[in-house]
């Protein structure tokens, strides 16, 4: 299960750059994304993009189109019971965080875009487990010490703390390495 997204870590000799640019301009000009328009949080989704592997981006551009949208828009354009298939839904303590220079946010940006792809690729999974495979990703990607840091801020719970364990056996192995 942990491996899941690793198959979108594939050595791949294309050129990246245009690649990346042209999800960028799909993402940013997307109906759903014009909410995205402070700097700081525009900055923390291109960093993200600059981290994520090429076959993801790609993935997210067909198989998997992901949107980002903040909790008060979702309740303003969508009825109970609805399937938020492909949606990311930021609720406003986040927002804040996207708003703000801390580096936390793109490690909040990269798990819950991890954690909706374990989502879509395998159905119904151990929540828990669903949470630390997103928080591998996060580090496989780079923002381990990021990942930390948005843990650290969150509310004391025994979720809480298990994260942080695989977070630091997952972050020491890598730096062992």
């Amino acid at each position: 299960m942990l491996n899941l997204i690793q198959k979108y870590f594939k050595r791949d000799s294309r050129d990246k750059t245009k690649i990346r640019e042209n999800f960028s301009f799909y993402f940013f000009t997307l109906p759903e994304h014009q909410w995205i328009n402070n700097p700081v949080t525009k900055s923390h989704f291109e960093n993200l993009f600059q981290h994520l592997p090429v076959n993801l981006i790609e993935a997210m551009m067909s198989k998997h189109p992901v949107v980002f949208i903040p909790h008060a828009l979702y309740r303003s354009q969508n009825t109970p019971g609805t399937v938020l298939n492909n949606t990311i839904v930021i609720f406003p303590e986040f927002q804040k965080l996207l708003n703000s220079s801390k580096h936390a946010a793109v490690a909040y940006l990269a798990h819950e875009l991890a954690y909706l792809l374990y989502e879509l690729e395998s159905g119904k999974l151990d929540p828990m487990m669903a949470e630390i495979g997103a928080d591998k990703f996060v580090c496989d990607i780079g923002f381990a010490d990021e990942l930390e840091d948005l843990l650290l801020m969150l509310d004391e719970t025994i979720e809480k703390r298990l994260r942080l364990t695989y977070l630091t056996i997952n972050h020491f192995s890598q730096s062992d390495n």
